[in-house]
């Protein structure tokens, strides 16, 4: 499970998880309200577009609008599955690891130290979320500014037993 670790691991680490967010694509609850205002905006592009076809206008100008209203509408859906597609996490037996790859902001590596005095908060939950409370530091691309956190990962109270194990040294 080390292969491509190479010149990121201190002599004696090694991998003992990897994983990736689960989050399928759906419409939640909290973006409908989004999802009618964008889907509202793409209909009266359509009626627009429509009613200057009929008057001999230029009615492609109305495509802008279309093409906005239905991002609005259906890109959060499908945003955070993309993002998660592109995102891995890894544990070791000294460091938690974050990884993205996004296209036009590139790979980003962030590291964070498993230390006895780190903090982590486990939402109970499969798949669950495990937020780290502290700052990791960028060993690729850019600063990860938010709080590091595994979200929506598989077997989450396994990991995070794995983590608290690592945390007294029995890992």
């Amino acid at each position: 499970m080390t292969n491509g670790w190479q010149d990121i691991l201190a002599p004696g680490e090694h991998v003992l998880w990897q994983g990736q967010p689960s989050v399928p694509p759906r419409l939640s609850p909290r973006q409908i309200p989004v999802f009618l205002f964008g889907m509202m905006f793409a209909g009266f592009a359509v009626f627009w577009m429509s009613m200057a076809m009929r008057a001999g206008t230029i009615w492609v100008f109305g495509l802008i609008h279309l093409f906005a209203g239905l991002a609005v509408a259906i890109g959060p859906i499908f945003v955070m599955p993309f993002v998660a597609s592109r995102t891995w996490y890894s544990l070791t037996n000294r460091r938690a690891f974050f990884a993205t790859h996004l296209p036009f902001v590139g790979p980003t590596l962030n590291a964070l130290d498993l230390t006895p005095a780190l903090g982590i908060e486990f939402d109970g939950k499969d798949p669950g979320t495990l937020r780290f409370l502290d700052k990791a530091t960028p060993l690729v691309g850019t600063r990860f500014d938010g709080a590091p956190m595994f979200t929506k990962i598989q077997n989450a109270r396994d990991v995070f037993g794995l983590i608290r194990d690592i945390q007294r040294g029995k890992a």
